[in-house]
């Protein structure tokens, strides 16, 4: 007897990243999607499930505010308290890579929007030169 888990039974799509900067966004494509938002893991599993329900043929992305520097430490320095419906990611870009592509993985959304909690170039400049290949080479593994 075959047992299927609710991730066995997903299609594989591919993963979808997204980053918002002001009212401007970038996506890795042009295939519909929803966003989501939810404070935690396990509140993003539920929300995501009542979406794939309701909309089984469109991607999921789930919006991540991130705050990333070449250091956990210095990431760590500047973040303050958050208090929202929002992941909210601080530490590394290698490790905010890792977080997308086990959402992914997991089959929870297809991938995320990043708006960066600054706009500050360096971070925006993080994402596109380190997040952006991280989860290409993680993809193609």
């Amino acid at each position: 007897m075959t047992v299927m888990t609710p991730c066995a039974t997903l299609r594989r799509r591919p993963l979808r990243l997204g980053i918002s900067v002001g009212d401007r966004l970038w996506m890795n494509s042009s295939a519909e999607s929803v966003r989501v938002r939810a404070a935690d893991l396990r509140a993003l599993t539920r929300v995501a499930a009542d979406v794939r329900d309701e909309y089984p043929e469109t991607d999921i992305v789930v919006d991540i505010d991130a705050l990333i520097a070449p250091s956990a430490h210095e990431a760590m320095s500047a973040a303050g308290s958050h208090h929202g419906d929002t992941l909210f990611y601080v530490g590394t870009p290698t490790g905010l890579a890792g977080l997308i592509a086990d959402i992914h993985s997991l089959g929870i959304a297809e991938g995320a929007v990043i708006p960066p909690v600054r706009n500050d170039p360096d971070a925006i400049e993080l994402l596109h030169q380190v997040v952006v290949p991280e989860l290409h080479a993680r993809m193609s593994r």
